[in-house]
């Protein structure tokens, strides 16, 4: 969802001088946030996320040492039926979160609150996505900040791995370092340490069950639900 946020962020970042009166989009800021959000639908909802983000943050600055080159934006939105949310750092970090509930049907999800478990979660991707290392600051300093790929530019492809080269890694490395520092930051309450899908992990393993991938767990529910619906 780096994309999605990232286009969300622009089409506000536009629009919100014209309209903001109309629509009721208001900004809260700090020294590192800058919260987009309706403030006629969540307006009680932004400040505790604002706090939310700031104790994620503070725990990300003494445990990673990290500074952020630059205001984390965070979009509020509520256009969707269940939560989510997603976060990238090219060319510019954001954040974009769905407020609804978590959805439980594919999975579990152990949180000791959902806004503060997704805050947690997506700035660690800010973290690993922003950080800069070694060359990485001297290339950003080249190009003037995070260059972000674009297929009409392929040189672009290089450019951008100069600048940010962990944008690069697979998304099991990215996901895979979030939920267990989410899980870390609640005390061991998380996606990483939940029990119950241990324990179906563990059943399918001794009963030597087979483990479908996305595609095949749709194929399969589709071929039951045909057959016996």
């Amino acid at each position: 969802m780096p994309r999605a946020a990232g286009i969300v962020l622009c089409v506000l970042m536009v629009a919100l001088p014209a309209s903001k009166a109309e629509a009721g989009f208001a900004t809260l800021e700090t020294a590192d946030l800058r919260m987009i959000y309706d403030d006629t639908n969540l307006g009680y909802l932004a400040p505790y996320a604002a706090r939310c983000f700031e104790n994620s943050l503070q725990f990300h600055r003494r445990f990673f040492d990290y500074k952020p080159s630059e205001k984390i934006s965070v979009i509020l939105t509520d256009s969707g039926d269940y939560g989510n949310a997603g976060a990238g750092a090219v060319p510019q970090n954001a954040v974009m979160v769905e407020v609804g509930p978590t959805s439980l049907v594919y999975e579990t999800y152990p949180a000791n609150e959902r806004i503060n478990t997704l805050m947690n979660h997506e700035l660690v991707h800010i973290v690993a996505l922003d950080q800069a290392a070694g060359s990485d600051v001297f290339f950003r300093g080249l190009f003037r900040g995070k260059v972000r790929d674009s297929a009409t530019n392929p040189e672009s492809i290089l450019y951008g791995y100069l600048t940010a080269p962990r944008t690069s890694a697979p998304r099991w490395f990215h996901e895979g370092e979030a939920v267990f520092t989410e899980t870390w930051m609640a005390g061991g309450y998380g996606r990483a340490l939940g029990a119950y899908d241990e324990m179906v992990f563990r059943s399918m393993v001794r009963d030597g069950s087979r483990f479908y991938d996305p595609i095949g767990l749709l194929a399969q529910g589709t071929r039951s639900i045909f057959r016996w619906g």
